[in-house]
């Protein structure tokens, strides 16, 4: 289905809204128009039956000495000048005279009787049939020492009105089509202004799609389109380095997957082409146990990868003494930590530290943390372990000599495929996965994990896990919340 353009739809529609606003007001203007029209009409009708009705009793009062035929071209005279039709009529309502030449025609009753009985009266119509067209009409009694002698009846076309009317319409029309020029280059103009930033955002979205992560925008406006630019910019960096990352990512794993499998392939084609002595077997068998062992570390990680991503690694909190995990631990890394002349210090706060929490992801957690603080101590460096309670929570920190961590990368050294180019170069045996599966496990217990370094000194990672008595303390209070 073909859409239609924001710019279209927001050009079309405050068109439309101006034209029917602009439609109304014509309506009501031309509605308008023809009510006051018509009421100056009266008015001037009504002034002219008044003065008719004034020559009328003055002529009474001259006791006959102006002729009937002055009175008529009085009444001529005023209808001429007036451009209107006028009728005079006596007591008894039957026609005096009138400015329409050789009438014979009478008044019908049901105009002469308001008049008659001393009231005046407005009509619209034909009058009866006298007229062709429509007219309005004004009739007014004429009154004479206290009492009606008879009454006047003053008639104007209204296609007059009418006239008037559309010749006020037709100046309101021109200047509509003057002003919705104008209008609609102002609509275009501004409608292009709000919608080219989403124009803009639309096309750098596609290209981001299409693969073009270096894409961003520019948004240079103080309003909530500049704000949304900035976000999409910031959006763009988070995929740009997502997929920095994911490339390094699967270029480190092809290459982490490679070396111990050629390794492996290798050893073990020399030990069956009898390449290998008897003698050294041993040897080389060790070193193909050892690559097996990384590679399983290597696959382990990717699944757990897939499991948190996936949200299916669950945890089974219990409780257990994290000392007594810590000690074995230290034990499972001695010779590592005995190869590397690593001198190893360790502080509990209390001889037991019994914590609620699942304790095969935790040893997971501290696995990583201790492989990562051998892997990167140097020669002679130190190991300093610690444990206690602080802020209600239990805690534990692993912190080891060495090249440090930069702060550009301190902030990212959790991230999935993160893997620092300086501070971690050291790392030859794995994928970058180990601290991002650190944070997402110590995550999914509701605890916290963290970072410290000071460059060409020390790094310290340090986690929360909640102690077993407040959890059951906590456990029970919601449990008293929900009775």
């Amino acid at each position: 289905m073909r859409r239609r353009s924001i710019y279209i739809q927001l050009f079309t529609v405050t068109m439309a809204l101006f034209l029917v606003s602009f439609i109304i007001t014509g309506t009501l203007l031309f509605s308008f128009m023809g009510t006051y029209l018509t009421s100056r009409h009266e008015k001037e009708l009504d002034n002219i039956a008044r003065q008719v009705v004034n020559i009328t009793v003055y002529i009474a009062s001259t006791n006959g000495q102006l002729t009937a035929e002055a009175y008529r071209l009085n009444i001529n005279a005023v209808a001429q000048s007036t451009d209107t039709e006028i009728f005079v009529l006596d007591e008894k309502g039957e026609l005096v005279t009138t400015s329409i030449e050789n009438f014979d025609d009478k008044i019908k009753e049901e105009y002469t009787q308001d008049i008659l009985e001393g009231n005046g009266a407005t009509y619209r119509g034909s009058l009866g049939g006298i007229f062709k067209g429509e007219v309005l009409t004004v009739a007014r009694p004429i009154k004479y020492m206290g009492s009606v002698v008879g009454g006047v009846l003053v008639s104007i076309p209204t296609p007059e009105v009418t006239r008037m009317r559309i010749e006020v319409l037709k100046i309101f029309v021109f200047n509509v089509a003057f002003v919705a020029v104008f209008v609609a280059i102002f609509v275009y103009l501004i409608s292009k202004r709000i919608t080219k930033p989403l124009s803009e955002l639309t096309s750098a979205a596609k290209s981001i799609a299409g693969g073009d992560f270096k894409r961003r925008v520019n948004i240079d406006t103080e309003n909530e389109f500049s704000e949304l630019g900035d976000t999409f910019n910031n959006m763009a960096d988070s995929i740009e380095q997502l997929e920095n990352m994911r490339s390094s990512f699967i270029a480190n794993v092809s290459h982490d997957l490679r070396t111990p499998m050629t390794t492996i392939i290798g050893f073990v084609e020399g030990i069956m082409d009898g390449t290998i002595p008897e003698e050294k077997r041993q040897w080389y068998l060790s070193i193909v146990l050892d690559e097996s062992r990384r590679l399983s570390r290597i696959v382990t990680d990717l699944l757990d990868l897939s499991k948190l991503e996936q949200g299916s690694f669950n945890i089974e909190p219990r409780e257990f003494d994290i000392n007594e995990l810590m000690r074995l631990s230290i034990i499972k890394f001695e010779k590592r930590i005995t190869e590397k002349n690593i001198s190893l210090t360790v502080g509990f706060e209390t001889e037991n530290m019994r914590v609620d929490a699942d304790k095969d992801a935790i040893q997971r957690v501290i696995t990583n943390l201790f492989d990562n603080a051998i892997k990167f101590t140097p020669e002679g460096g130190f190991i300093d372990v610690n444990t206690g309670v602080k802020d209600g929570s239990a805690y534990v920190s692993i912190q080891n000599s060495g090249l440090g961590i930069e702060k550009k990368d301190l902030m990212h050294i959790f991230d999935r495929f993160y893997k620092s180019d300086k501070s971690r170069s050291l790392d030859k045996n794995g994928a970058g996965l180990g601290l991002y599966i650190v944070k997402s496990i110590i995550q999914a217990h509701g605890e916290r994990v963290w970072a410290e370094s000071e460059p060409g000194e020390f790094t310290r990672f340090s986690f929360t896990l909640a102690k077993a008595n407040e959890k059951k303390k906590n456990d029970d209070k919601k449990l008293i919340e929900e009775v």
